[in-house]
C-alpha cells in the first residue's frame, strides 16, 4: 500500500513552516468537519486524513521520522514471541482482553497528553432571548500556547539522552505468558523526547499558559434549557501542538416571565375575559409580555379553562425553520361588584330562568355592594 503524502493532504509544500501547516490544517478541518458536511462519508474520510496528517506534521519528532523514512511506524516484540507493528503490550492486552496494565503507558496515552482539552461553560439567558435571538459576551480561562517560547517549553532544545528520542523506555518482566515488555513514558523527558538547556521562565516548561478569554456568542432563536452549542477551536491548545479543541456552552433558560410560560417550544399565557364576552363571543387585542400585541378571537359559549391556540406564534424550532404554538388559557372570573343596572339585569335573568337565587336587594348589596 502506498504511503500517504501528508503534505499533499494538507495542501502545503514540504518546506512549509509550522504556521503555514497549522493555518492550512484549520482551513481544511473546518471545511470537512462533520458538523458542517451533514454526515457526508467522503468528507468524513477527508477530515480523518487531515487530522492524521496534522498529527504527524505538527509534531517535530514525528515529522522528522516521516521526512526521513516516509512513515512514523515502529515495531515491538515480546508477546508470545510474535511481532506486533505499531503496538505496545498495553494496547495488545487491551485489544485481546479489554483491559491493560495499570502501570503501563501506551502511545495512545502519549497522544492524549499532547492534544488540547475540551472546555465547558454554563450561561443563563432570559425568556425573551431564547424566543428571539441575542448576543452575550462570555469570559472563561483557557490554556494557550506560550507566546514566550512559542509553545516549545524552552530553548536550546536537544534530544533526551535517556530515551534517545524514542519518548519512551521499555521494561521487561516475567509473567505466566512468558517474558513481557512494558513501555512507559520516559521519566526524564516525560514522553516529550526532548529536553532543554534553558526552561521557559513564562510557562516553566509546560508549553502553555492559563489565560482569560472572551467570546461574543451569537445565541440562536429557539435555544432551550439544557441545550449545548459547540464552538470549534475555542477549547484549550494542545501542549506543544498548538491545536485548539472545542468549547461546549450549556444554556440555562428562564422559562417564565410576567405570566408567559415556555414549555418545550410552546408558549402559554392566561387571559381573563368577561362572562358576557364568553357567552356572546368577541374579538379583542391583548398585550402579552415579550410578544406584545396579539388579536384574540373568542367564540360564543367559550367555557372556563378553555384553550385557544394561536398556531405558529410560539417559539422557533432551533433546528428547523418552523414555529410552534401560543396557547391562550381562558379564565372567566366571577365579578365581585355589580352596578345597580347589572344587578337588575341579573335578577331579571334569574327570574326568567326560574332560578332559586337570593334576589332581595339587601342580599345583593351584601354580596356585590
Amino acid at each position: 500500500m502506498a504511503q500517504k503524502d501528508y503534505y499533499d493532504i494538507l495542501w502545503v509544500e514540504r518546506h512549509a513552516d509550522e504556521i503555514t501547516i497549522k493555518k492550512s490544517y484549520r482551513s481544511l478541518a473546518m471545511k470537512y468537519h462533520p458538523d458542517r458536511t451533514g454526515g457526508d462519508k467522503d468528507a468524513e474520510i477527508k477530515f480523518k486524513e487531515v487530522n492524521e496528517a496534522y498529527t504527524v506534521l505538527s509534531d517535530a519528532w514525528k515529522k522528522q521520522q516521516y521526512d526521513t523514512y516516509g512513515s512514523t511506524g515502529w515495531s515491538a516484540s515480546g508477546f508470545w514471541g510474535a511481532w506486533f507493528a505499531g503496538e505496545d503490550i498495553s494496547d495488545i492486552f487491551n485489544s485481546f482482553f479489554g483491559w491493560g496494565f495499570s502501570s503501563g503507558w501506551s502511545r495512545t496515552q502519549a497522544r492524549r497528553e499532547t492534544r488540547g482539552e475540551d472546555l465547558e461553560h454554563d450561561i443563563t439567558i432570559d425568556l425573551k432571548t431564547s424566543i428571539y435571538w441575542g448576543k452575550q459576551t462570555i469570559k472563561f480561562n483557557k490554556r494557550v500556547a506560550c507566546e514566550t517560547c512559542d509553545g516549545d517549553g524552552g530553548s536550546w532544545k536537544k534530544t533526551c539522552s535517556t530515551c534517545h528520542g524514542a519518548w519512551q523506555v521499555t521494561y521487561a518482566s516475567q509473567s505466566p505468558f512468558g517474558r513481557i515488555q512494558q513501555t512507559r513514558a520516559c521519566p526524564d523527558c516525560n514522553g516529550s523526547w526532548e529536553i532543554f538547556d534553558e526552561t521557559c521562565t513564562e510557562c516553566h516548561g509546560e508549553k502553555r499558559n492559563l489565560k482569560k478569554h472572551t467570546i461574543d456568542l451569537d445565541i440562536p432563536a429557539g435555544i432551550d434549557d439544557g441545550m449545548v452549542i459547540k464552538l470549534t477551536w475555542e477549547g484549550n491548545d494542545g501542549a506543544g501542538t498548538k491545536a485548539s479543541w472545542d468549547l461546549f456552552v450549556r444554556f440555562h433558560v428562564q422559562t417564565e416571565e410576567k405570566g408567559l410560560i415556555r414549555e418545550w417550544n410552546d408558549l402559554h399565557y392566561e387571559v381573563e375575559i368577561d362572562l358576557i364576552e364568553a357567552i356572546l363571543g368577541t374579538k379583542k387585542d391583548i398585550n402579552i409580555p415579550i410578544l406584545w400585541k396579539r388579536t384574540l378571537k373568542v367564540e360564543a359559549w367559550t367555557q372556563l379553562a378553555s384553550t385557544i391556540k394561536l398556531s405558529w406564534d410560539g417559539v422557533k424550532d432551533v433546528q428547523r425553520d418552523m414555529k410552534w404554538d401560543l396557547l391562550i388559557h381562558i379564565n372567566i372570573p366571577v365579578p365581585k361588584k355589580l352596578t345597580k343596572t347589572e344587578r337588575e339585569l341579573y335578577e331579571s335573568l334569574a327570574q326568567e330562568k326560574k332560578l332559586n337565587v337570593n334576589s332581595k336587594k339587601g342580599t345583593f348589596e351584601k354580596l356585590f355592594g
